[in-house]
């Protein structure tokens, strides 16, 4: 077979490939490989995951503090009815816990095993959706976050001591309240909107931008090193030097916007 000839019918397999492929995507949307005691393929239609309801272990009034510590998972604390935790699962293993002690509903998940594909296939970053509603009259006195990789939104939420870890993932905040807020990130975005911090802390990002709109802030300084810097000040903003602010934002390697 001449190297002409074999082009040729390379083109010819390409070209069917590519709409062979055309006709998948249009009947059938894409999927990705999950681990599931092996590689699997499966279709996003099949991948709508597990939802699973947990069972606290406890009277909810009884919580005042809440722990999270997640390896490869999302997490939404949201402001709802009643007390609760739920998870989205891509995977058959379940690997969220959950316990208390001393007033503290601590919630662990370890694992990680799924996520989706633009392409079609791909390899899977990411499993669980964890997703902790708290009622409308319950205020938290603290509230610790360890997240490795995975993005986290806090929403109408009321804290009296925030520390919250970051190390890929963006962090929102919207319309949450903090006595003090202590948060750092590795990489990725920090957003705050229409919150409020009222005594101090500090935002750190070492890679990633910092955008704080339409908030409250006491006394702040904030500087990056490496990005673009936009700071405005509004309403009772104010800025002072670092040593004698109550609140520090700093970005290494991100822009840097507060309006």
């Amino acid at each position: 077979m001449t190297h002409k000839r074999k082009m040729i019918i390379g083109a010819l397999l390409l070209t069917v490939g590519t709409l062979v492929a055309a006709m998948i995507w249009q009947f059938e949307k894409p999927g990705s490989l999950v681990w599931d005691d092996g590689f699997k393929y499966q279709t996003e239609s099949k991948m709508s995951g597990e939802l699973v309801t947990h069972d606290l272990p406890v009277v909810p009034s009884k919580i005042t503090a809440l722990e999270i510590d997640v390896k490869n998972a999302d997490v939404k604390i949201i402001k709802g009815e009643q007390f609760k935790v739920t998870t989205r699962n891509w995977s058959s293993k379940g690997a969220t816990q959950i316990s208390f002690d001393a007033g503290q509903l601590t919630i662990n998940d370890s694992e990680g095993e799924a996520s989706r594909s633009s392409f079609g296939i791909g390899m899977i970053i990411r499993t669980n959706q964890i997703t902790i509603t708290l009622p409308e009259s319950q205020h938290l006195s603290t509230l610790l976050v360890k997240s490795r990789n995975g993005d986290l939104d806090v929403e109408q939420v009321s804290v009296k001591t925030a520390q919250i870890m970051a190390t890929n993932g963006d962090t929102k905040f919207e319309r949450a309240t903090f006595g003090d807020l202590m948060m750092t990130s590795t990489n990725g975005e920090i957003q705050l909107k229409r919150t409020s911090i009222e005594n101090g802390g500090q935002i750190i990002n070492q890679n990633g931008d910092i955008e704080i709109k339409d908030s409250r802030l006491p006394t702040f300084y904030a500087k990056t090193k490496w990005g673009d810097e936009d700071v405005e000040l509004y309403h009772d903003l104010r800025q002072s030097s670092q040593s004698q602010a109550k609140l520090v934002v700093t970005s290494q390697n991100g822009d840097l916007e507060i309006d």
